[in-house]
């Protein structure tokens, strides 16, 4: 069977299909001569990197389409992974990510040569390429958490390839103006000193852009602002490049996914969707990872629970009550653990009742929102745990809530106070808060993991039900042998590709 590749590009991005859109019988077949075919190839990919403003065109089998996204996935979620593990500037993350960026979605430079067999080769990495994320748009933008983790993961793997030939930075700039060597010369000192420029001997080549356009290097004082402009060196152009293009990305999700029911009634192209945002993806988490009881609670908590529920336990079981941003996220982690319905809610109405009595805590509808996440109220859906990714990016705490990831959420002083109640070394702790401060939230959290059990995390951490179930495993405590998990392949965005499908809006209960 063969697809046309323009239905999806209509999908996508809106364009009206050419006149024909039939299935048709043979493959590749762009009706080209040789000739016309290689000019082709120096028009449509002139540049081996590209911004996808535009679709691609032309005729692809569904068994093609399928793996070429599945090639590009499997990069993203290197990417991801390399991410939660290491500091994106170190040599291991580097080298995790390059293998596999070679091996999977290689570009090569323009050729020299012009034979056909060079030109060809180059033009299907490009097509591959180009085809590959358009169609991880339509499979990433269904809900807010996917089309996050989709940018994100897409802006990184531009910036490791311009970070790999940075020559080819300036064929996006085109629309800002280079400063006049008169205007350098007349701020040429305050350039130097916001850029860290030491070489006095080094030509300065300075790119006028509007501040907007650059927070990422103003947010980290990289360059020299007046008037609204950033003067901008030539060695600081890759962060204004991924920043356009991830704006630009972002915009084009939402397009999609308003458009995405137009195609809802092809079979062929959903069920492609649907298996690039289930396959490989990390194992369910809401599962039991072993004989837990909720006696074993305080002892877990200290010694196998992740840094946001360990607080949130701990908040819970002083205070008596917590919020509904807390309360949702903490249920759901318990539900993760395998605990079932009703010791949850004998758990929740034991520390509630400290301050309240059995009668007001069951008009206060604390109870039903339990009964709700286990599917047994409301619509009856089966509620999965949060994510890092949605604990990250969720609704931050406000005052007197306690829900969130310490990491991100708790300034500097704070977060070193509850680290050292928890009796972590001050030389541990000053690594995390160097972490956290740079917003390596789940590298910081992978260190804890290391101090709190001994050992190197050999997983990318993306789930605190992850974070309990590689605890547990590590100790021998988990028995049910259905829980194995493949955390090298498959420690991903849990959230992000589990919630592909409809977004589900909580229902916010009485505080």
């Amino acid at each position: 069977m063969f697809f046309t590749c323009t239905t999806v590009c209509f999908a996508i991005s809106f364009f009206k299909p050419p006149p024909t859109l039939s299935a048709v019988s043979s493959g590749m077949d762009f009706s080209l001569s040789k000739r016309r075919r290689a000019v082709r190839v120096a028009v449509e990919y002139r540049s081996r990197l590209q911004m996808y403003e535009k679709p691609p065109h032309g005729d692809i089998t569904t068994t093609e389409l399928y793996n070429v996204a599945l090639d590009r996935l499997s990069v993203l979620r290197s990417i991801y992974n390399a991410g939660v593990r290491f500091n994106k500037r170190s040599d291991e993350y580097k080298n995790m990510v390059t293998g596999e960026i070679t091996n999977k979605l290689p570009l090569r430079a323009n050729l020299l040569e012009d034979s056909e067999s060079s030109i060809k080769m180059m033009e299907e990495e490009r097509r591959k390429d180009h085809i590959s994320h358009y169609l991880l748009r339509m499979a990433f933008c269904r809900t807010e958490e996917a089309r996050r983790w989709f940018c994100d993961t897409e802006k990184e793997l531009l910036r490791l390839r311009l970070e790999d030939r940075p020559d080819e930075v300036r064929q996006f700039l085109d629309h800002f103006q280079v400063a006049s060597e008169s205007e350098v010369r007349a701020r040429e000192q305050q350039i130097r000193d916001a850029s860290h420029i030491m070489n006095r001997s080094s030509q300065l080549t300075i790119f006028k852009v509007p501040f907007t356009e650059a927070l990422e290097l103003v947010r980290s004082r990289k360059v020299y602002l007046e008037a609204g402009i950033a003067y901008v060196p030539h060695t600081e152009l890759i962060p204004i490049v991924t920043g356009m293009f991830r704006a630009q990305l972002s915009k084009s999700l939402m397009k999609c996914a308003r458009a995405l029911p137009s195609v809802a009634e092809d079979e062929r192209l959903m069920s492609m969707i649907k298996e690039l945002t289930t396959t490989e993806q990390e194992p369910d988490q809401n599962r039991k990872v072993g004989e837990i009881s909720i006696s074993e609670l305080p002892k877990l908590s200290k010694a196998a629970f992740p840094p946001c529920m360990r607080y949130v336990y701990e908040w819970l079981t002083t205070n008596h009550h917590m919020k509904h941003g807390a309360r949702l996220q903490f249920c759901l982690f318990l539900k993760g653990l395998g605990l079932n319905i009703e010791e949850v809610r004998g758990f929740f109405r034991s520390q509630f009742c400290h301050h309240m009595d059995s009668e007001t805590y069951n008009k206060s509808g604390h109870d039903y929102m339990i009964r709700h996440l286990f599917g047994k109220e409301g619509k009856r859906q089966d509620k999965k745990a949060y994510g890092c990714l949605k604990i990250i990016t969720g609704s931050p705490p406000g005052a007197g809530d306690c829900h969130g990831c310490p990491f991100k959420h708790m300034d500097s002083k704070n977060l070193e106070k509850t680290l050292s109640g928890w009796k972590i070394p001050k030389g541990v702790i000053k690594e995390m808060v160097n972490y956290s401060e740079g917003q390596h939230y789940q590298i910081a959290c992978t260190k804890y993991f290391e101090f709190t059990q001994g050992r190197e995390a050999k997983f990318g951490l993306s789930h605190p039900n992850q974070f309990v179930v590689e605890s547990l495993e590590g100790s021998g405590a988990v028995t049910n042998t259905q829980n194995t998990q493949n955390s090298s392949t498959s420690n991903t965005q849990n959230t992000a590709v589990a919630g592909s499908g409809e977004e589900v809006k909580e229902e916010k209960m009485g505080e």
